[in-house]
């Protein structure tokens, strides 16, 4: 346990480190401020009020399709293609801990960082809200606490299958490349198959938005949730199957 720490510990100051980690956490800040301001400085030439508690789940859409999906491509290409072609992973093959603890620890630094950027723009994006809206945020908290925390949960299950689809790659940029073209082709893949897209996490980027409709059937949350979850554990199990066939 004492060793898996360590490596996570060393995983975290490692992401901490590099400068697109810093400006993921910079712009994911930035940008819904200068939306705010936007919105508040038109607010009395287009003389309409932003709605304060939607303000956070919108932005959260925009992120959970695009920004964080960038940003788990990117993390993911680092934590395994990117140490194993720099042969910096035989260094931590030196130390006493297994491969499992090491493929464990940079899972869990990803997962992370995926918890931290959402936290960033739910704290950041409430307190826009407070001060683009007129009738501020109101009742409108709990379901943006709902909202960001099923975000983390399709977001993680993302991560996992991205991770495991690095496994496949020798260098990080061939990795981001094929990531971004498959996150797309599977985007696309309704629009052909929707049958198939059932069980493809990257159709739940949107899956917040279940929890906030009345409409939606307790049902279908429990095994969405359900599938989500499985989606997680099944890729990351292969994902450290390849993991652990790779040469150092």
């Amino acid at each position: 346990m004492l060793s898996f720490q360590a490596g996570l510990k060393s995983e975290l100051l490692l992401m901490l480190y590099r400068k697109k980690t810093i400006a993921f956490l910079l712009v994911s800040a930035l940008v819904p401020v200068l939306l705010a301001l936007s919105l508040h400085a038109l607010r009395p030439v287009l003389g309409f009020a932003a709605d304060g508690g939607s303000f956070p789940v919108q932005m959260l859409g925009l992120y959970t399709v695009f920004w964080i999906p960038l940003f788990i491509f990117l993390t993911a290409a680092d934590l395994f293609p990117n140490e194993i072609a720099s042969r910096t992973l035989k260094l931590a093959l030196l130390r006493p801990i297994t491969r499992f603890r090491i493929y464990a620890a940079k899972m869990a630094a990803l997962v992370i960082g995926i918890g931290v950027l959402l936290a960033v723009l739910g704290t950041v994006t409430v307190v826009c809200g407070l001060f683009a809206s007129a009738n501020g945020i109101g009742g409108g908290l709990f379901g943006t606490v709902v909202a960001y925390a099923a975000a983390f949960v399709a977001m993680s299950a993302l991560a996992s299958a991205f991770v495991f689809i690095a496994q496949f790659f020798k260098s990080a940029g061939s990795a981001i490349v094929g990531s971004i073209i498959l996150y797309a082709a599977a985007k696309l893949l309704p629009f052909f198959e929707s049958a198939v897209t059932a069980f493809s996490p990257a159709s739940y980027t949107d899956w917040h938005m279940l929890w906030l409709s009345p409409a939606v059937a307790g049902g279908k949350l429990a095994l969405t949730s359900l599938l989500l979850i499985s989606s997680f554990a099944l890729f990351l199990s292969l994902g450290y199957f390849m993991f652990d066939k790779k040469e150092a």
